[in-house]
């Protein structure tokens, strides 16, 4: 088979996402198949085939697209939030450069994210099977970050629409855990039309990269707590810093070093020099040595507001280190309490410092747990158990042996920005179906016309 690998976040990156799209397409690669990538080039400025270079610029379709979603959307009784329309446009843009960059060669697509599978379902040919591994939950992440603010109604509305038609713009969806099929649940997204399958890991490759040189040394006099995640709320590093600061009122024979980027950064480095933390706090920033400075750690610590199946408690057990966890979202499913790893309240900092507490001071403890952790990961974490069953999943679509269970309402029937098009099908001979339109086939579109409508 020919197959593309489709996300719409920006590759390569630090992250389970690029990690679980690099090991399954040199699993598919050994069985045979010929895998491509899409995705966001890093200059953010453009579209392209990860592994072969072709490459088109944003510029191409964004003017035009722009122009006239924004054209269609002032026209509305009701104005529409200017982040919203943001949104479409860059979901219009990428469909059309999925197009451009051409998807009849393929037998079947496998998208990562609901933004491509909402776009590429739309642009992708009749005939060619779609599949989307959903790998979290855009708007319970949404809503987590705003630590009990209200969003605005419209703002809400499309998150969750978004969240329903991305999951269900597929012939079949698979979840890497039995929490993330019931939250896609809440959001109407129906339980027959999703196939859980839990993620694998190159664990060879894992363990030989834990064993290779890097210039981070972390100090051996101290107990060391690593903390791999990205800079974002929904990831609860400000919980852990208020754990942290109650650890520091009983002892201070410990460090922890945060690696990762983000937009909190500052906001957090700034809490670490007010609560009097920074002699014991690290912030390294996005570093590619995480599996080398797990195994100078002692403790790994992953204190998430909502999470799914984070690569991190993956990559602590098979590294045979002890990790703390909190309960949110799917890692219940990943850690058993007292056995594989202790696991506190989600955002509860008093509860987080003592797990934290009695780690470090209960040597014993730590290396039982990561035994166990180590022997469950070993068995849990199987990536060629996840390559078949995808395989086997991408047969039945290939054969026709499923059926969608998934069913949309039916559009608006105009379709904006047919000239734009046509003049795309000119000029670069782009295969766009004719069913395509810039607004109507969208979910803003839909959500817009269907309240006119009413």
């Amino acid at each position: 088979m020919k197959i593309l690998i489709a996300t719409y976040w920006l590759i390569p990156h630090v992250g389970g996402v690029w990690v679980y799209i690099q090991d399954l397409k040199a699993s598919l690669e050994k069985l045979g198949h010929e895998v491509d990538i899409l995705a966001r080039h890093p200059d953010e400025n453009s579209y392209y085939i990860v592994n072969t270079g072709r490459r088109v610029e944003k510029k191409l379709f964004r003017p035009l697209i722009e122009k006239k979603i924004k054209a269609v959307y002032a026209s509305q009784p009701i104005p529409i939030d200017p982040w919203i329309v943001d949104q479409e446009i860059e979901f219009c843009s990428y469909a059309l450069a999925a197009s451009y960059l051409g998807l009849r060669s393929y037998d079947i697509i496998h998208a990562q994210d609901v933004i491509s599978s909402r776009a590429l379902w739309q642009i992708k040919p009749d005939g060619v099977p779609l599949i989307n591994t959903i790998h979290g939950c855009l708007a319970t992440d949404f809503w987590v970050s705003l630590e009990g603010q209200t969003p605005s109604d419209s703002i809400w509305k499309y998150a969750c629409a978004r969240e329903y038609y991305g999951a269900t713009s597929s012939d079949l969806a698979v979840v890497p855990t039995q929490w993330l099929h019931k939250t896609l649940g809440s959001y109407l997204v129906p339980g027959d039309h999703m196939e859980v399958v839990p993620y694998g890991m190159n664990i060879e490759h894992f363990l030989q990269r834990t064993k290779e040189r890097n210039s981070f040394r972390l100090p051996k006099d101290n107990c060391n707590i690593l903390c791999p995640a990205r800079l974002d709320k929904v990831k609860g590093h400000s919980s852990l810093l208020d754990a942290l600061y109650l650890l520091k009122q009983s002892r201070t024979d410990w460090r922890c070093l945060f690696v990762g980027d983000g937009s909190l950064r500052e906001e957090l480095e700034a809490k670490a020099l007010h609560l009097g933390l920074s002699p014991y706090v690290v912030f390294a920033g996005s570093r590619n040595d995480v599996p080398a400075l797990m195994r100078q750690s002692d403790i790994i610590v992953l204190p998430s507001l909502n999470d799914n199946q984070p690569y991190a408690v993956m990559e602590a057990q098979l590294a045979s280190k002890p990790i703390i966890v909190s309960d949110a979202g799917g890692i219940p499913e990943m850690v058993q309490h007292g056995q594989t790893g202790l696991m506190a309240r989600a955002g509860d900092s008093g509860e987080l410092s003592r797990c934290l507490e009695l780690l470090i001071e209960n040597k014993p403890l730590r290396n039982r747990i990561a035994k166990n952790g180590h022997s469950w990961g070993l068995k849990q974490w199987s990536l060629p158990a996840m390559t078949d069953r995808i395989e086997e999943l991408y047969g039945q679509l290939r054969s026709n042996k499923h059926i969608r269970k998934a069913l949309h309402p039916p559009k608006h029937p105009a379709h904006h920005g047919s000239k734009i098009c046509t003049y795309f099908r000119n000029a670069y001979q782009m295969d766009i179906p004719k069913s395509f339109s810039i607004v109507d086939d969208h979910i803003v579109g839909s959500i817009l016309f269907q309240a006119n409508q009413s």
